[in-house]
């Protein structure tokens, strides 16, 4: 009987490992030369990008593997902890200001559709509220990865009226390390909306800048 329990909680802290592969996570993703084992046949169902490349006529899906370029570990299992069921088979799925850019960035690059009306959601509702006070750094995050995720205008002008909010020239700041495509055109938007919104104080965040440029990595 206890052998049959500890083998269950053995289970179940297994599912929060993606480092160890298990009778279901069989798929190996190499990521910074790091293996991540995952559930293909999930993966496959909430995503056409991992159909393809776990199920697809490709070299990955016949040795099943693949290797993620120019992604980062880390954000990786961020996003599986996000989108798979965790220790107790529960699924732990609250978008928040600080990972919204992460998690845009994989919805688009990985098409997982699930996740991005999510994401929509999420910024059509808590996140336009008046009372919602986002980082401004987050923001400046949030919205460079929803341009690059193609966000409707709708909702780039709800990120835009918070970022506005701000002083012109800590926007300056935020904006000085992003490709000029990027900076002038945010710049623009904020002075669009600037004179209707007062500014407010700024908040520090340490979103990496630097993924700009992707592909679908097979």
């Amino acid at each position: 009987m206890f052998g049959g329990s500890l083998s269950i909680l053995e289970n179940m802290k297994s599912k929060n490992d993606f480092s160890q592969r298990s009778s279901l996570r069989q798929f190996e993703l190499i990521v910074e030369k790091r293996s991540i084992f995952v559930n293909a046949h999930y993966l496959a169902e909430i995503s056409p990008y991992f159909e393809y490349l776990c199920f697809g006529n490709f070299r990955e899906a016949q040795e099943g593997r693949a290797e993620l370029e120019d992604e980062s570990y880390d954000e990786v299992i961020e996003l599986l902890h996000f989108i798979c069921p965790d220790g107790e088979y529960l699924l732990q799925r609250d978008v928040t200001d600080a990972n919204f850019a992460l998690l845009t960035h994989f919805s688009h690059l990985m098409q997982i559709p699930s996740l991005r009306r999510q994401l929509e959601a999420f910024i059509e509702g808590e996140f336009s509220s008046e009372d919602h006070i986002a980082k401004d750094t987050s923001l400046v995050d949030m919205i460079v990865e929803a341009k690059d995720a193609a966000f409707s205008n709708s909702l780039m002008e709800i990120m835009y009226q918070k970022l506005a909010k701000l002083d012109t020239d800590r926007v300056k700041e935020l904006i000085k390390k992003l490709p000029g495509s990027y900076a002038d055109s945010i710049l623009a938007e904020v002075q669009r909306l600037a004179v209707v919104y007062p500014a407010q104080q700024p908040y520090r965040s340490t979103y990496r800048y630097n993924k700009f440029d992707q592909r679908v990595f097979f």
